[in-house]
């Protein structure tokens, strides 16, 4: 299956938007609000790290300081 990064986003993004929008989801204190986000970055790196992007795919770019 091929996704371009735009793709890949919009599929990530509306994961994430499923999951805020969800009732009854949402813990109360502030360090059960952390684990639940280092959680959820655990879960999207994950999905990230599962889609490889050949290196012709991407532009090449050359930062400098001016």
């Amino acid at each position: 299956m091929k996704l371009t990064r735009r793709e890949l986003a919009v599929a990530l993004a509306g994961g994430a938007a499923a999951l805020a929008q969800a009732p009854g989801n949402a813990p109360e204190t502030p360090d059960s609000l952390a684990q639940a986000a280092a959680e959820e970055v655990r879960k999207q790196a994950a999905a990230v790290a599962k889609v490889s992007i050949p290196i012709q795919t991407e532009p090449a770019f050359a930062f400098r300081a001016q």
